[in-house]
C-alpha cells in the first residue's frame, strides 16, 4: 500500500512540475537558431504593431554567435552577439558591451516571444524571416508597400529598457 501511495505522490509530482512553464511550447532551443523580424508587442494596455524604423532583425547562428539589426540615425545598423539559452531563458552579449538576460518561448503562430519578465506582461513578437542572415544593405522586412507606407508616417520611439523589447510608439 506505501508502495501505491508514493508511486502516486511521485507521479502528481511530476505532472506539477512539467506543468508549470505559461508558454506550454513544442519547439526547442535549437528552434531559435535562424533570422527574426519584430512584427508585434505587447503591453499593459494591449498589442500594437512594429513599423517603419522601429523594426529590428535578430539573426542567431547554430555556432551560438548573431547579429542584431537595426535603423540608426546612419541608416541600417547593426551590432554582433554571442548568445546561449538555459532552460526558458536567452542570454545575449553583445559585442558593442552590453548584455540581456530574456525569457523566450513561442506563441501558436511559431512566432519568437521575447520578454523581460517570466510573467509575459511585456514582451515583443519576432515572426521567422529564414534561416540565415542577408547582407547588412538588404531591407529587413518581406512587406515593402507596408514599410515604405510606415516610413512617412514613422513616429519616435519611446526608449525601451531592452533591445529585444520594442516599446510602443508615441501617438
Amino acid at each position: 500500500m506505501k508502495k501505491i501511495y508514493y508511486m502516486m505522490l511521485l507521479a502528481l509530482l511530476t505532472i506539477t512540475v512539467t506543468s508549470c512553464h505559461d508558454w506550454d511550447s513544442p519547439y526547442y532551443v535549437d528552434d531559435i537558431v535562424g533570422s527574426w523580424v519584430s512584427e508585434y508587442g505587447h503591453d499593459y494596455y494591449g498589442d500594437y504593431d512594429i513599423l517603419g524604423y522601429d523594426v529590428v532583425r535578430y539573426d542567431f547562428y547554430s555556432n551560438y554567435t548573431g547579429r542584431y539589426t537595426y535603423y540608426s540615425a546612419f541608416g541600417l545598423s547593426y551590432v554582433d552577439f554571442d548568445w546561449e539559452t538555459r532552460g526558458d531563458r536567452l542570454y545575449i552579449r553583445y559585442y558593442d558591451g552590453d548584455f540581456e538576460s530574456l525569457y523566450y518561448g513561442y506563441d501558436n503562430y511559431g512566432y519568437l516571444i521575447l520578454s523581460t519578465d517570466y510573467h509575459y506582461h511585456q514582451y515583443t513578437a519576432y515572426r521567422p524571416a529564414g534561416m540565415y542572415y542577408r547582407a547588412p544593405g538588404e531591407e529587413m522586412t518581406d512587406d515593402a508597400p507596408r514599410r515604405a507606407a510606415a516610413k512617412d508616417t514613422a513616429k519616435v520611439a519611446v526608449k525601451s529598457i531592452s533591445r529585444a523589447l520594442k516599446a510602443r510608439a508615441e501617438e
